[in-house]
């Protein structure tokens, strides 16, 4: 009898263990995002206005990305926020966007001028 309470106290404390630091995850995939939204928002020099949308537009899509069911789904959710993107940015803004994001993706194939303040110089 001692033997299954200790048991199951033992499997309570994994269980507990477990969630909680299943919580800290996804808090920090949260707080990673915001970051990575603000230094995006710097780095196309956004307007007020535009970050406000922006913010809004990355919590929308974010929100839906990690509960999407299968990699179609990510991929039509990622071509909605692309495209709402294009709508809010200025062509320029765009261009440097996508150039964030081809950077971000696979720093060694970004061309040196499209390089990320924050990032290294590759040589090519």
């Amino acid at each position: 009898m001692k033997t299954i309470k200790i048991g199951l106290m033992v499997f309570t404390m994994l269980v507990m263990v477990t969630f909680s630091s299943a919580q800290a995850t996804d808090k920090d995939k949260v707080a990673a995002n915001k970051e990575k939204t603000e230094k995006l928002i710097k780095h196309l020099e956004l307007s007020e206005e535009q970050a406000v949308k922006a913010r809004a537009l990355n919590e929308k899509y974010f929100g839906l990305m990690t509960n999407a069911a299968d990699a179609t789904e990510k991929k039509r959710l990622n071509d909605e926020a692309d495209a709402e993107a294009k709508k809010l940015l200025t062509e320029e803004q765009y261009k440097k966007y996508r150039a964030y994001l081809t950077a971000e993706k696979n720093p060694k194939q970004a061309k040196s001028v499209n390089r990320i303040p924050s990032q290294p110089r590759t040589s090519n």
